[in-house]
């Protein structure tokens, strides 16, 4: 699956990439647009609880929950692995070698490059790439539209309706690959030929 290969060709033994590592699979766990992500500060972490306090569009709102493996990952990334602040109040998550927040560019820079070190074809390798992932895979997995709806910040289902449609083409291909009853052998009537 090329979502693994992102991930086996990320060094984790170095600060950068358990950083990196730690930004992609948040995404992959949130959904979080690349903005949202790089606006996380440390007090919008709520890792016992298993949330992340997020500003969305039109200054919305919204806490979006986190997985175990994921508040495993920050805390370790924060109490090991994340940069000293080159300047004092400098309390956003996710920070550069030197200190300085990530930038949107920053990280889309990233993605793309370990997608080329990933040899990944037919798709580009983004945060936005990321976002629909997740989103897709939410329902693969049988998340229900209500609360994708939520995570992603959206006011409407039209937007999620997308990622239930490519989900919807997944079941189909998956029934034209499984199906009970084409999987048996049904017999048909001969038909005879009737002499005139």
């Amino acid at each position: 699956m090329q979502l693994q290969q992102l991930l086996n060709c990320i060094d984790i033994s170095t600060p950068e990439g358990y950083r990196d590592q730690a930004i992609v699979l948040t995404l992959l766990d949130t959904a979080l647009r690349v903005s949202e992500l790089v606006n996380i500060r440390l007090d919008d972490l709520w890792l016992e609880e298993g949330l992340i306090k997020v500003m969305g569009k039109g200054g919305k709102e919204r806490f979006v929950p986190i997985g175990k493996s994921i508040q495993r990952i920050l805390w370790r990334y924060m109490n090991k692995y994340r940069a000293e602040p080159a300047i004092t109040n400098c309390d956003f998550l996710f920070l550069t070698a030197d200190g300085r927040a990530l930038t949107r560019d920053r990280i889309d820079k990233k993605m793309s490059h370990y997608g080329e070190k990933a040899s990944i074809q037919g798709v580009r390798c983004s945060p936005h790439t990321l976002h629909h992932t997740a989103a897709v895979m939410w329902v693969r997995n049988g998340g229900d539209v209500f609360s994708l709806q939520q995570i992603l910040g959206h006011s409407t289902l039209d937007i999620v309706r997308t990622y239930v449609n490519l989900a919807q083409n997944d079941i189909e291909a998956a029934h034209r690959i499984h199906s009970p009853a084409d999987n048996l052998e049904i017999k048909t009537p001969r038909v005879r030929r009737v002499r005139k």
